[in-house]
């Protein structure tokens, strides 16, 4: 597929997505969802990491600090998943507002957020949790002196990675 082709697909731009693949550019967790939905794919293959065994669980074992700006994800490689989670801890200058297909579920796992979802701004605490439509725009940003780490599941529209 040609970058201008996926731009077109994903709603970025081919600049952008130049610079994400050459490693300039980490993309937000929103752009990831894009590309994973044009791609007819999951977070995890956007990673290179290993496919999941034929077993009916993905097991993950999660590494202190291994959360960064981008996603980790957690169940990389499953086939037909109805979900994909991952771990981010976001900044705290987060001003972007995302959208994108189906719903999302935020737990807060250390720290505190401030989630702007539509006009209104949500703190979240330790062990909080916010369950939206993610085609509302909404914005995460780390408050207080602990980085925040999220566990974010989003449940996709339709079962794309699926196939």
């Amino acid at each position: 597929m040609t970058l201008e082709r996926l731009a077109t697909q994903c709603g970025l731009t081919r600049g952008y997505l130049s610079l994400v693949e050459r490693g300039l550019k980490t993309p937000s967790v929103a752009a990831l969802l894009r590309l994973t939905e044009a791609l007819k794919t999951d977070i995890g293959a956007l990673f290179n990491l290993p496919q999941a065994t034929a077993r009916d669980y993905v097991l993950y074992r999660h590494q202190p600090g291994q959360a960064g700006p981008e996603a980790v994800p957690i169940a990389p490689g499953r086939e037909g998943k109805l979900m994909e989670p991952f771990v981010i801890a976001p900044s705290a200058t987060a001003t972007e507002r995302f959208t994108h297909s189906g719903e999302e579920l935020l737990v807060v796992l250390r720290g505190a957020v401030m989630v702007r979802l539509g006009q209104d701004e949500v703190v979240l605490g330790l062990n909080d949790s916010l369950y939206f439509t993610a085609s509302t725009a909404h914005t995460i940003r780390s408050i207080g002196p602990v980085q925040a780490e999220l566990l974010v599941v989003v449940g996709r529209a339709d079962n794309k990675a699926a196939s």
